[in-house]
This record gives C-alpha cells, sequence and structure tokens, in this order.
C-alpha cells in the first residue's frame, strides 16, 4: 500500500503521533525537573545524582525541540496539500 506520496491524511497521521512523542517528551522535561527539586545538594552523591538529571534533562530538552521543528515542516505540508 505504500505510494510513497504524502497526502491530507499520512500528514495527519504523522502529526498525531508528532505531537503524542512531543508530550512524552515535555513530561520527560517536567520528571528531570521534580527529580532536580527533591534532590538536596547536600551530599556528594546527590550533587553527581543532580548532575544526571540536570544532564537528562537537557538532552529532552533537545528531543522537545526536534519535535517541534518536525511539528512546524509537517504543518507547512499539510497546508500545502
Amino acid at each position: 500500500m505504500d505510494t510513497g506520496e504524502e497526502n491530507k491524511t499520512t500528514i495527519e497521521a504523522r502529526l498525531k503521533v508528532l505531537n503524542k512523542s512531543l508530550v512524552s517528551e515535555e513530561n520527560s522535561v517536567q520528571y528531570y525537573q521534580t527529580l532536580l527539586e527533591n534532590t538536596a545538594p547536600d551530599t556528594d552523591e546527590k550533587i553527581g545524582e543532580r548532575r544526571m538529571y540536570e544532564d537528562l534533562q537537557a538532552e529532552e530538552r533537545k528531543h522537545v525541540q526536534v519535535l517541534r521543528n518536525m511539528i512546524q515542516l509537517w504543518e507547512t505540508r499539510l497546508k500545502a496539500v
């Protein structure tokens, strides 16, 4: 069935998946924020944990931006069909 061509329905399906993925990634950013807020920097171990949470949160923020860019691209393509 894959004709390789995009149409309104296939693009809307892509956008549906992208929007779900965006919500998931934004939830991950918030999850790491919650972990940061609940981890006091009072020991070296906790400081290490906080640094890792910050690194992971930064990575999730990159994913959020990639998804937003993809959504914008497909929304533009949807307007063109």
